[in-house]
């Protein structure tokens, strides 16, 4: 059983028709014709911007960030910032590791992930070494950067919004990355402090064709400013439903953290 864009339509109503203190709209669509998702609370000049399931198999990414809305709202409280949150960017290629193993690409074979402007050309050039020679499972970064209908999306919402920082979740690790080979923006020190603090959350680091054309690099890259990717739960993607509360109870706080 898996999270799927059903499973988030129908949460989605249900934030909708219980709370009054949001704004739920698409910003644009996958390649089968799903919507992207997006939701809007609070409001303030401060502008932050979560996201997840850019990989198929890291479903969970998505339950998480929608009950960290649920979470947000019903705490009753205006928020004084402006928090937009897209739980699944990639709903083709969850629904496709529903029956294909390992799957983390969109519907075209591109793994979203390594489609943004990011030294894109380097992730390009590394596919050889994976083993990688087209559209498949993972790592096939396409054949331009923002080649695909929902890294473009992403991209275009996130030029035309400024965010102040961004944070993309995907499993597993326990783990959270705030560079781009080697540059870190001064404001990410402070949510490093933070995220430590309050979680068992811990700074690493990638390598190799890891580093280049995921969309925090993309954002640090051409913004200068946070862009942290959150490696949610511990064990073997597809993290299990059933693990859920306890991913759940040990990244909230990292979250809160984030928003503030």
């Amino acid at each position: 059983m898996v999270y799927n864009f059903n499973n988030l339509y129908t949460d989605l109503l249900h934030l909708n028709n219980t709370y009054e203190n949001l704004s739920i709209f698409s910003i644009g669509s996958s390649v089968l014709g799903k919507n992207l998702y997006c939701i809007k609370i609070g409001s303030g000049t401060k502008r932050i911007f979560l996201n997840g399931a850019h990989h198929g198999m890291e479903w969970l990414t998505a339950k998480v960030l929608v009950q960290f809305t649920d979470d947000l709202l019903a705490f009753h409280q205006p928020l004084q910032r402006t928090v937009y949150i897209l739980p699944m960017v990639n709903p083709d290629g969850i629904e496709i590791s529903e029956t294909v193993e390992g799957w983390q690409a969109n519907a075209n074979g591109v793994d979203l992930n390594h489609n943004y402007d990011a030294l894109w050309h380097l992730s390009k050039q590394s596919e050889k070494e994976h083993d990688i020679h087209g559209p498949g499972p993972t790592r096939y970064s396409g054949p331009f950067f923002e080649s695909e209908p929902e890294s473009r999306a992403v991209a275009d919402f996130t030029r035309q919004n400024n965010f102040d920082a961004v944070f993309a979740l995907h499993s597993q690790g326990e783990v959270f990355y705030r560079d781009f080979c080697g540059f870190v923006p001064e404001k990410s020190y402070d949510y490093t402090e933070r995220f430590e603090a309050v979680s068992p959350y811990r700074l690493d680091t990638v390598c190799g064709i890891a580093s280049y054309g995921g969309y925090k690099d993309w954002f640090i890259s051409k913004f200068k400013r946070p862009g942290f990717t959150i490696e949610i739960g511990k064990g073997k993607n597809p993290l299990p439903l059933s693990k859920f509360e306890t991913v759940y109870s040990r990244v909230k706080p990292l979250l809160i953290e984030a928003i503030k």
